[in-house]
């Protein structure tokens, strides 16, 4: 494979993901909210199965396809300076992180709707209760990933090393609404009203929009020249 074709291949898997991404969390109706019965999760998971199955295919096909645009963001970001750019790795890092928990995340639902499938389904509802929850709790593993993620690349950005600086500059904010929806994750045990509601769907669909457009900016720029080391005279 030559430089040009990994770099167009590279650009194209971030628009791959935020595709996969969209099927993954919209081919069904939202989990019910996270103060609803067991009863009425379960019905949420046996008159869904199929859509839901599906979309945690998709999602874990996502986050396949989310290290492959990460380790391309690595290669763009290092060949930014030579080799010397300190946010590269954690770019590499945190997106690799954001991969697995999104993979991880997508588990409880995955087991809700295989175990619904199976003869008898289920009969547990404390078990119903216990994967519901994780799968809200898990959106607070992947949003802190996800705001280092964004932290990283939108400083890099707004420095002016890959993309463009207002591409940067949205970066931080939807990093920000990451970091915030860590904290509503985990301590917002019952319904809080629609207001808070933005914060969460700010933070996903945030960071679908910054991969969209960074893929397509970095899809449409020409390849840099490298940046090289003064030679060194020798006596």
């Amino acid at each position: 494979m030559n430089d040009r074709t990994f770099e167009r291949i590279g650009a194209l898997s971030g628009l791959a993901f935020v595709v996969l991404a969209v099927l993954s969390g919209f081919i069904y109706p939202q989990q019910p909210r996270v103060d609803a019965t067991p009863a009425a999760t379960l019905a949420w998971v046996h008159d869904h199965r199929v859509a839901l199955q599906a979309g945690m295919i998709f999602d874990f096909f996502a986050a396949g396809v989310l290290v492959w645009f990460c380790g391309y963001l690595q290669r763009v970001l290092s060949r930014a300076r030579g080799g010397a750019e300190p946010l590269a790795p954690i770019v590499l890092g945190a997106g690799i992180a954001v991969a697995v928990t999104t993979a991880l995340a997508a588990l409880p639902t995955t087991v809700l709707a295989f175990m619904d499938a199976q003869r008898g389904g289920i009969t547990d509802l404390s078990l119903v209760r216990m994967l519901g929850d994780l799968n809200t709790i898990f959106f607070s593993a992947t949003s802190v990933m996800t705001a280092v993620f964004l932290g990283a690349l939108g400083l890099a950005m707004v420095r002016g090393e890959v993309a463009r600086p207002w591409i940067g500059w949205l970066s931080l904010v939807v990093a920000a609404f990451n970091a915030l929806a860590v904290w509503i994750g985990v301590t917002f045990s019952s319904y809080h009203g629609k207001g808070w509601m933005v914060v969460g769907w700010g933070a996903y669909v945030g960071f679908l929009a910054v991969v969209l457009v960074a893929s397509a900016s970095l899809l449409r720029q020409p390849r840099p020249t490298p940046v090289r080391a003064p030679a060194v005279a020798m006596s």
